[in-house]
């Protein structure tokens, strides 16, 4: 399995790629990409593509940073390291105790298209297992956490990759005191 920087890692090159390809219209969209990056925000996306021989790697990776409001490609770097610890360490069978067997959720084998129908419709995206869920606030409610905490809201509702750390966290000490 690819971790989330070596995932990133990738989106950055395929980024410089495409920078540097012969496909203007391809070439040009990646030029406004790095029009984020100081040194180059008073360029053109035509005068990015006249220097993109000078782009480099880094610069890629500073802009997918940017993308992901992180300051710097550290920044971004450590967070997703963090992430990556808090996905392997989680216990996920506390998100789905048998006392919650009985809702009717949604179920996803995979994260992206779990993540799409959150985007849509709402609710809390949940790991089990190796598959995803969406569920409701009663759902939540009936995990013993409370589904208007504003924790929820800093995560995005999403358990897998939630956009707040500190806020899952929270969350996640929440739940490991109710089951104790």
């Amino acid at each position: 399995m690819t971790s989330l920087v070596q995932e990133y890692k990738i989106k950055a090159s395929i980024l410089l790629k495409t920078l540097r390809s012969s496909d203007l219209e391809k070439a040009a969209g990646a030029a406004e990409r790095f029009n984020c990056l100081p040194h180059l925000t008073n360029l053109s996306p035509r005068q990015i593509l006249l220097q993109k021989s000078n782009i480099k790697r880094k610069h890629a990776l500073t802009v997918i940073a940017f993308e992901n409001e992180k300051a710097s490609w550290a920044d971004f770097k450590h967070h997703l390291e963090r992430l990556e610890v808090l996905r392997t360490n989680r216990n996920y069978t506390d998100l789905y105790p048998r006392r919650c067997a009985g809702f009717i959720n949604e179920w996803y084998a995979s994260y992206e298209t779990a993540r799409k129908h959150l985007e849509q419709v709402g609710g809390y995206l949940l790991p089990y297992k190796n598959h995803f869920f969406i569920c409701k606030a009663d759902y939540i409610k009936a995990l013993g956490l409370d589904p208007e905490d504003p924790d929820w809201n800093l995560i995005s509702s999403d358990w897998v990759k939630p956009s707040d750390i500190e806020a899952w966290h929270r969350l996640n000490v929440r739940l490991q005191q109710l089951s104790k």
